[in-house]
This record gives structure tokens, C-alpha cells and sequence, in this order.
């Protein structure tokens, strides 16, 4: 993620709904919240290559079959520290549905809009089931913006900037500063394709320390 893309990801290469059958078989029911009220179940693929909030109650689609909508969706690549003992899941994408996004901005002040349903699905991965997540080295400008509501609205997530290249956290002599949008210069994070000289930085959230 540091290299930005301009304009958004394609967001027609996700599902926007899930049979009760698929959702059975290759995912794995390990929370619950809601939307404004309405029930909701956060699932974790059962290989760890995606996680996603899903209405509980399944609708009818335009064919008459049952369907679970998604509300929003990660796609991860798991992957394994250098120690090999941490769990760690590359964000690859995130997406969120526009209804959800519609239906929260009208009862959500302008700042924290579109935040709830991203905080709650990183938390849940990382509270829950204390795995690591990590940006991709490259990213559209919505997934950077993701990243930067988590890291200023979260009080159980500390984000942290790792230089891949060098092993270390920013500002890189030993320690490392949390990441709060305002802490480090968003020059040190991310730069704008072609551009790649961030390319090898990346954000890691994992749980705060209690």
C-alpha cells in the first residue's frame, strides 16, 4: 500500500452476496454484530484468504434463491512472520457496500462516516483472533483512507509504519510510533503511482496492549 492508484478498485470482482450453502462450506461464522440494528455475522473463510460481515438473515435475489448480503468484505493473504510464529493477513482489498454506506451516513456525523462497518470487521480479526494485519504494498486511495480511520478512530488497534526493506518501524532508531493520522508525516507513508518510493513501506495494525 504506500504506492497509490488513483480512483477506486473494481469493485464488480466481488460478490455482493453469499447462498446459505457457500457461506456453510467455506467459511466460518465467528462473531455477530449488526447494522443499525439489523442482525449480522462476521465470517472468516476457512483458509484465511478473506472475511466479510454478512446480513444474518438471508433475502431472496432476483431468482427466487436465498442469498446473504455482504455488507463489506476483506481479501487477505496469509502469511507467516520471519520468527514464523505470528499470523499475519496482507489486506489486499477492502469493500464495503454503497447501501451500507448510504443508510450509515444518515445517521453518522460526517467524520466517522463509513467507519463502523471497517472498525468493527478489524477489530473482530484482530481482538478476536489475535492475528496481524498488514497493507499491501500498493493500494487505491480507499483503501489508504480505510487505513486512516481505523488508525484515528480505534482504541483497540494501534497501527504501526514498517519500512519492509529494513526490518524496522518508523522512526526507524529502535522504537516505533503508533500511527494516529497526525503522528508521522503522510510523506513518509504513501506516494502517488508512478511514483514508487514507498513502495516498500506498510501499515501493520494489531491489537493494543490493555
Amino acid at each position: 500500500m504506500p504506492v497509490l492508484y488513483q480512483g477506486d478498485s473494481n469493485m464488480i470482482l466481488y460478490p455482493i452476496s453469499y447462498s446459505p450453502s457457500a457461506l456453510e462450506r467455506a467459511f466460518d461464522v465467528t462473531g455477530t454484530t449488526d447494522i443499525l440494528g439489523v442482525p449480522a455475522w462476521i465470517v472468516l473463510r476457512k483458509d484465511k484468504t478473506a472475511a466479510a460481515i454478512v446480513y444474518a438473515e438471508p433475502s431472496l435475489d432476483e431468482r427466487g434463491e436465498l442469498r446473504h448480503l455482504v455488507a463489506a468484505k476483506l481479501d487477505l493473504i496469509p502469511r507467516k512472520s520471519a520468527e514464523q510464529r505470528e499470523s499475519i493477513l496482507v489486506v489486499k482489498r477492502y469493500w464495503e457496500s454503497a447501501a451500507v454506506s448510504q443508510v450509515e451516513g444518515v445517521v453518522v456525523d460526517k467524520p466517522l462516516r463509513d467507519t463502523r462497518v471497517a472498525t468493527t470487521l478489524y477489530e473482530h480479526l484482530i481482538v478476536e483472533h489475535g492475528l496481524i494485519l498488514m497493507s499491501d504494498h500498493e493500494q487505491y486511495a480507499g483503501g489508504q483512507n480505510i487505513w486512516k480511520r481505523i488508525a484515528r478512530v480505534s482504541n483497540k488497534i494501534n497501527v504501526f509504519i514498517l519500512d519492509t526493506e529494513s526490518g524496522h518501524f518508523y522512526p526507524y532508531d529502535g522504537d516505533r510510533i503508533r500511527y494516529e493520522c497526525d503522528s508521522i508525516p503522510e510523506s513518509e507513508i504513501w506516494s502517488l503511482s508512478p511514483d514508487e518510493t514507498r513502495k516498500g513501506i506498510v501499515l501493520v495494525a494489531e491489537r493494543a496492549a490493555d
